[in-house]
């Protein structure tokens, strides 16, 4: 099967007006691989807030710090819980059905909708970005994948009540067959069991492993546990594994929450208060900064240092370095973020290819 690819997304890029508890949903044309997807969806919010205390005291003393709790960088991300669920072609949930191959997850029409739900209700009036983060360097090996492990072919164990269940992501370069079989009868805890992969043929089974409860690690990023009981001898379990497929692009899009007065995105409404699950448009690499001279934080800078020099890890476009995009602050080393000593800065502002140089 071919990488994955987005059907939808909701809410759309620059949507306003967002409920404040709809968090995100994005849904594939196919299974999904579930810690790729946990990995590689981020929202964006301000990195910096000014309340704290009971009922959200807002600091409003002059002599304090208007951005109490700044940290740029990471301190915006907001913490989300992911869930999977499979959908059909029109997007309507369906129930999970036994899928032991590709081939048949394709011809169910099985695809994976992600709902990326804040823990919290998002501030609201607020933008926040979204980054769904795909193999766009090529050749990078991460991003979401597409689903690598499959369901488990019992069918060669019906003398038994137990159980075999498989968790993780299948970290293999080739697409094979897990084969488990058991070794010596017993309950989960006292069987034993041998495991190999088709590809290698079972002469080369590991060997003389103890079926347990718990899980336990089997290769390539794979784990496996035994429930009920009564294992025989003979009892045979197999898994389809796949090497991973990269979705090929990475895309961001941005929104806006709106004023609270709606928390969910109503199920009856006759027409969506957003609008409905398009596609998004793809941005195929971020630019990112690769080094700066002096560097961030840095202290004990001589007092006739007057320039600042910006690496990044493509060309610049000089048309869009302008005082609005490039701004340079002083504030005090004293660490009082008193508002009348903060001072914007003139500079002047020269690209040579991917750099960047701030002249003060």
């Amino acid at each position: 099967m071919a990488a994955p690819v987005i059907d939808a997304v909701f809410p759309n890029d620059g949507d306003t007006g967002v409920p404040l508890g709809s968090g995100l949903a994005v849904t594939f044309d196919q299974g999904i691989d579930p810690k790729s997807v946990k990995a590689h969806i981020v929202i964006y919010g301000p990195d910096f807030d000014t309340v704290s205390g009971p009922d959200s005291a807002t600091w409003i003393d002059g002599e304090s710090n208007p951005f109490f709790l700044k940290s740029p960088g990471f301190s915006g991300i907001v913490e989300c819980d992911t869930t999977l669920t499979y959908v059909d072609a029109t997007g309507t949930e369906v129930d999970p059905q036994t899928a032991l191959d590709e081939a048949s997850a394709a011809a169910a029409g099985l695809r994976h909708k992600v709902l990326v739900k804040p823990t919290k209700l998002l501030a609201p009036n607020t933008t926040f970005k979204v980054y769904i983060v795909g193999d766009s360097e090529g050749g990078t090996n991460s991003g979401i994948s597409k689903r690598t492990v499959y369901d488990i072919d019992a069918s060669g164990s019906s003398q038994t009540t137990g159980n075999v269940h498989i968790y993780g992501s299948y970290d293999g370069h080739a697409d094979d067959v897990v084969h488990i079989k058991i070794t010596h009868a017993g309950d989960a805890g006292a069987a034993k069991y041998k495991y190999w992969y088709g590809s290698d043929g079972e002469p080369s089974a590991t060997t003389k492993k103890i079926t347990s409860r718990r899980w336990r690690r089997l290769q390539d990023g794979l784990q496996v546990r035994f429930t009920g009981s009564d294992f025989a001898v003979g009892d045979e379990y197999t898994i389809n594994v796949y090497s991973k497929e990269y979705l090929e692009d990475s895309y961001t899009l941005s929104f806006t929450t709106g004023t609270g007065s709606v928390i969910e995105v109503p199920s009856t409404a006759s027409t969506s208060v957003i609008g409905v699950e398009t596609s998004i448009d793809t941005t195929t690499a971020f630019l990112e900064i690769l080094g700066m001279d002096p560097e961030d934080g840095s202290t004990h800078i001589p007092i006739h240092k007057r320039e600042i020099s910006i690496g990044f890890n493509a060309d610049l476009d000089p048309a869009t370095i302008t005082e609005e995009t490039v701004t340079v602050y002083a504030y005090p080393a004293s660490g009082r973020y008193n508002g009348d000593e903060i001072q914007q800065l003139s500079a002047k502002l020269t690209v040579n290819n991917n750099e960047l140089i701030v002249e003060l």
